[in-house]
């Protein structure tokens, strides 16, 4: 491990009693701090390349910083008001709403925003767009499609996976097994548990119904088109037919627990763990079942972002098309750190360069090249949002309100708290 190496791992450990993001203890002519919510293992192949630029860049020195993700956000903003705000952030793209309205986020030079539309997909490029506005250069990204239990299909006497959802409600009940107690044991489909298993889902399945969730401004939902209303019949109709419950979840599926649900490409690694030998033999990924048209799911995105206070910003951003560029024809910096991690990108020259030809990565590397992936909208409150949605889900799959009066309902609440911003 490098003096270098050795300085970083000491870092990452550097947030203070308060939260907020330790300023760097020593500056060069020119100190850039970056701060991710990736470990320092997970960091490696970046911080082998902050080395190298560091050796071709005499005087600037590169800091990284670690936050957990569950507190990123708030630890952002502490710092900021602490005046020990990093350069550069790597931010789930919900936050950015909220980060861009506090004036937190600088918008990139005209370069850099020819570098990322020459360079990634469209979909992911709306991830890291706010109001026509684009704000960083997307990373990692996840997007949704349906996974099926090959075996499980094939003993009920299925070869393909469904590619409508009658197909998939005519599946789940015949593949469904419960117990003496009528207690589930294989279900046909499965939700759950988190509110992204719902509401992730949900948007998915609108996207795939060719309808986006909200208005272009964000300023309204579309949670009343008739599409819409009939997601969430279906949805509360495999709970009324037993070929769900909530006593399952989406972890039942690598315990062979679970025949079909809707997933991202971050489970690969889970499922290669869960089945071992027989992953391929037995995950299936196919399109988000729909009833014609083309096909269409959601993404989501990280992306690297510049802060609006940084006294290096024209560097920070010359670091970052540095560390997202191909290096000699293959994969740029960045690539390489999502690709050690099984995780896929929006930077077409990386996935390129990435061994994405496996059955079950294939389908995702499809949807984001062919713009059938469209970006999770990136709306005011995101996270409060989603949980008011999902609590209506929630009441359709027990039964206690239609899916159109749920959707009346969550549609209020939530255009109410989409007009509070202000930008």
């Amino acid at each position: 491990m490098t003096t270098t190496s050795h300085r970083r791992t000491a870092l990452v450990a550097a947030l203070l009693a308060s939260s907020a993001l330790a300023a760097p203890a020593q500056a060069a002519d020119k100190t850039i701090t970056i701060a991710t919510h990736y470990n320092q293992e997970q960091m490696a192949p970046l911080l082998a390349c902050f080395d190298q630029y560091e050796a071709e860049n005499p005087g600037t020195e590169i800091v990284f910083q670690q936050a957990s993700y569950r507190d990123f956000l708030q630890t952002i903003m502490t710092a900021r008001v602490g005046g020990t705000s990093p350069d550069i952030y790597n931010i789930y793209s919900i936050w950015a709403p909220q980060l861009a309205d506090a004036g937190t986020l600088a918008e990139p030079p005209a370069d850099i925003a020819e570098f990322v539309n020459a360079n990634y997909g469209e979909g992911t490029v709306g991830a890291a767009t706010i109001n026509g506005t684009l704000y960083g250069i997307p990373t990692e990204l996840s997007v949704y499609q349906l996974f099926y239990n090959k075996k499980i299909l094939a003993e009920a006497g299925y070869d393909a996976p469904p590619a409508t959802w009658d197909e998939l409600a005519e599946i789940a009940a015949k593949v469904t097994k419960k117990n003496d107690q009528g207690n589930i044991t294989v279900a046909g489909y499965t939700y759950g548990p988190s509110v992204a298993n719902a509401v992730h889902v949900f948007y998915s399945q609108m996207f795939a119904a060719g309808v986006a969730p909200y208005s272009d401004d964000f300023r309204k939902t579309n949670f009343l088109d008739p599409e819409a209303i009939r997601i969430v019949e279906r949805q509360g109709k495999l709970f009324a037919d037993g070929s769900t419950s909530n006593s399952v979840t989406t972890d039942d599926f690598a315990a062979n627990g679970a025949a079909m649900a809707i997933m991202a490409n971050w489970q690969k690694s889970s499922m290669m763990d869960a089945f071992g030998d027989e992953f391929e033999n037995t995950v299936g990924i196919a399109p988000i079942p729909h009833d014609g048209g083309d096909p269409g799911t959601m993404l989501y995105s990280f992306f690297w972002a510049v802060d609006s206070a940084s006294k290096h910003p024209e560097e920070s951003w010359a670091l970052l098309e540095w560390l997202n560029s191909q290096r000699d024809g293959g994969l740029s910096c960045t690539g390489q750190m999502l690709n050690d991690l099984g995780a896929l990108t929006g930077n077409l020259g990386d996935l390129e360069a990435m061994e994405t030809d496996d059955s079950f990565t294939k389908p995702f590397v499809d949807a984001i090249e062919s713009g059938a992936a469209k970006s999770q909208p990136n709306i005011w409150q995101a996270s409060e949002n989603d949980r008011i949605l999902r609590s209506y889900i929630e009441k359709v799959w027990a039964g206690q309100m239609s899916a159109e009066d749920a959707l009346s309902a969550a549609d209020a609440e939530v255009t109410a708290i989409l007009a509070e911003q202000d930008y």
